[in-house]
């Protein structure tokens, strides 16, 4: 195991607690967001901006998310510079975009969305991406195959929602100290 956790936690890998890139049906003229690389924010916020587009003109070749769902980018540099959110407030809660995000949508009960977000964001998940990168120089990915089989600390539900509580605390006093 990567590090010890308290025994009231238990390892798991991704797969086995998250839907890994999971594919929408839509009807075609539903009214949806878009969103591509550069609408999302990147370090330790939780944004991004959209557009509204028809599905049918978004539903080939782009990534699929509805509410919810967290998403993440897989390619450097975006990636280590934790271009990351939980995708709420959609257009009639379905998107798709960038088809350089991964998307995690927790299987029900297993976690929650903000905790998923703070675990992506992190420095153990960072650091094991590198080491996981495939491809050439300045486009290398995290792939789906590394992100399945990545293991994941997990938190009784209450632990997760005092971290989430804890993570957010401290990043509005950061905040708050820098301006």
């Amino acid at each position: 195991m990567p590090f010890d956790i308290p025994d009231t936690w238990m390892w798991a890998r991704l797969k086995e607690v998250v839907e890994i890139n999971p594919r929408n049906t839509v009807e075609d003229e539903t009214i949806v967001s878009f969103v591509e690389m550069k609408s999302l924010k990147d370090g330790f916020n939780n944004s991004f901006v959209h557009e509204k587009r028809a599905w049918k003109t978004v539903k080939s070749g782009f990534t699929h998310f509805q509410n919810g769902d967290v998403g993440f980018a897989k390619i450097t540099p975006c990636f280590q510079n934790r271009k990351s959110a939980i995708f709420n407030e959609l257009e009639n809660s379905y998107g798709a975009g960038t088809t350089e995000l991964h998307i995690l949508r927790p299987y029900q009960n297993t976690m929650f969305a903000d905790y998923l977000l703070w675990f992506v964001k992190s420095p153990y998940l960072i650091e094991y991406g590198k080491q996981k990168f495939s491809g050439t120089a300045g486009q290398q990915r995290f792939g789906t195959d590394e992100v399945k089989n990545t293991l994941i600390p997990i938190p009784p539900q209450v632990e997760q929602e005092r971290i989430c509580l804890k993570i957010k605390e401290m990043l509005n006093r950061i905040e708050k100290d820098e301006n």
